[in-house]
């Protein structure tokens, strides 16, 4: 197969050429896509001077291979390769001095037309490493379905690293002017999980949110063993280091997903002293729980970190609506929830499992304006 331009809405997707390969290196060098590409790095050597001609290669074996352009620019690259019969893989890179100018969707729709109409394909496949919120919402954007996560699924230089899959079939390629539901919620989510978690001042005074260290897991195993807190919030019972330890590796795994916003509540000597968490989905809405280590009851910081938490979530996550449930009787968690501006709004019948099984809760709901 001889190489075939593509026009896509101001980029060209071009065969490469050694007059792309100095920007490539720029590209390779750039530590986000360090983090997220598999193939060995640093870039160069014999890799390097191979390149060109294995894109040919490429081509005379009918998996496509671009550099993709903007205005005689560099700005990334698209391939696609043979996976199965009727099935190929979209791989796509944007460089670091072209993020947040769609370069990835415009050349994706390009490419998954040309694999759809040139090449014949029946399906086309997407794949990227948990944790990469860009290429997810790039692929989600042009009407990709990602379809769950494939554990272990790509060895990283030597390291085994879960992997997002998904995929698009003929007719789903979703336009300029039809993004899928929620978008603006998941582009801003996006964004807050490729940056670095930031610590937040609630204007309490001794008291700020951080993220949970390894540090931290005693005091969160003192904290989860406490009497009262064991009588609201469903742990193992009793709940030991080890179990601080699984909980440790659960949290960078949902952060890395996306599906969860953890805090550390911490004093003026940087202690543990609590938890709180939005937990998301995939609606605009969320899920806050919280609870207070022993040592840092009644000082109204729950209150404050929730104000707090919540107001990252409205404005930094595109949240529309924010829940919260607590077992009946848990007068504590009620007062926070009150006093952070949710609306009780009844009681759910045997709704979580408790310690002693099914139980009742007390649901609430929070909206922007209602906060407190």
């Amino acid at each position: 197969m001889e190489p075939v331009t593509l026009d896509a809405d101001g980029l060209r997707l071009v065969a490469w050429e050694q007059r792309h390969l100095a920007d490539l290196a720029r590209i390779y060098a750039d530590p986000l896509i360090e983090r997220y590409l598999v193939m060995p790095l640093p870039w160069g050597g014999p890799a390097r001077d191979r390149f060109v001609s294995l894109q040919v290669r490429h081509w005379q074996g009918g998996n496509p291979r671009w550099a993709v352009e903007e205005e005689g620019v560099l700005v990334g690259s698209m391939a696609l390769t043979k996976s199965f019969p009727s099935e190929l893989t979209i791989t796509y890179v944007t460089a670091p001095w072209a993020r947040g100018r769609g370069v990835a969707q415009r050349a994706i729709r390009a490419a998954v037309a040309f694999g759809f109409e040139r090449l014949g394909a029946k399906r086309i496949a997407w794949d990227a490493i948990v944790g990469n919120h860009a290429s997810r919402l790039a692929a989600l954007r042009t009407g990709f379905t990602v379809e769950g996560v494939a554990r272990s699924g790509v060895s990283q230089r030597g390291t085994s690293r879960d992997c997002w899959v998904g995929g698009i079939l003929p007719g789903e390629l979703r336009g300029p002017g039809d993004p899928p539901e929620h978008y603006a919620a998941l582009k801003r989510q996006a964004a807050f999980f490729m940056g670095d978690r930031p610590e937040l001042d609630t204007g309490a005074a001794g008291l700020r949110l951080r993220g949970l260290r390894e540090g931290d897991l005693d005091d969160l195993a003192a904290s989860c063993a406490d009497p009262q807190t064991q009588r609201w919030v469903p742990l193992p019972r009793p709940y030991t280091r080890a179990d601080a330890d699984d909980w440790f590796a659960v949290c960078r795994s949902r952060w890395e997903r996306g599906r969860s916003v953890l805090y550390v509540l911490a004093d003026d000597a940087d202690r543990y002293c609590g938890s709180i968490e939005l937990t998301l989905d995939e609606t605009g809405e969320a899920e806050l729980g919280y609870f207070a280590s022993p040592w840092a009851r009644g000082r109204g910081w729950t209150t404050a970190a929730a104000r707090r938490l919540c107001r990252l979530g409205f404005d930094e996550l595109g949240l529309e609506r924010i829940v919260w449930r607590a077992v009946v009787g848990n007068e504590a968690s009620r007062r926070v929830a009150e006093k952070t501006g949710f609306t009780v709004e009844g009681v759910r019948r045997r709704m979580r499992h408790g310690a002693d099984g099914r139980v009742d809760s007390w649901v609430g709901s929070l909206f922007p304006e209602d906060l407190a």
